[in-house]
């Protein structure tokens, strides 16, 4: 199931092709330094994938989905989305080798813009930790508001309604 197609871009479902390409990622320290998952082995990578393959809908649920380039079907990273009350928190993740090449603004801008739709009562948040600086200035360049540190979190909150 495809979610949202951009022009470089497809925010689709997981697929169980995809498990080396996210195990591989997921365990590089220059793409997972800022990220707090607690698991990245291959054995909960590939239930990750079963659980979330099969969605059909953004239906208030959490879920993960998949960030693949148009032409090849390869993954470049993922999206959480994640549901509360009238909030939807993202997380997003770029493989180290797609990073700065405006993967992550091209697909969370459609991906914002298809939940306001979908959701305009709800608010987005993001939590990015504070030496995170390309996620910081993607924030601000998709006028996410910055809504201070969290030391709970350790992060600093951004916030779009």
């Amino acid at each position: 199931m495809i979610f949202i197609k951009t022009n470089r871009l497809l925010l689709r479902n997981f697929q169980s092709e995809d498990l080396n390409t996210l195990f591989n990622y997921r365990n590089d320290l220059n793409c997972s330094k800022y990220q707090r998952w607690e698991n990245s082995s291959l054995e909960y990578l590939e239930s990750l994938i079963q659980q979330n393959k099969s969605l059909k809908i953004l239906d208030k649920k959490t879920l993960q989905l998949a960030i693949a380039i148009n032409s090849t079907n390869e993954i470049v990273g993922d999206i959480y989305i994640g549901f509360k009350n009238k909030t939807i928190t993202l997380g997003y993740t770029i493989d180290s080798k797609y990073q700065r090449k405006g993967y992550a603004y091209e697909i969370l801008k459609s991906l914002i813009d298809y939940v306001f739709d979908t959701f305009p009562q709800h608010e987005i948040v993001c939590m990015v930790h504070p030496d995170n600086e390309p996620s910081l200035q993607l924030l601000k360049k998709l006028n996410f508001k910055d809504e201070g540190y969290e030391k709970s979190i350790e992060s600093i909150v951004y916030s779009l309604s």
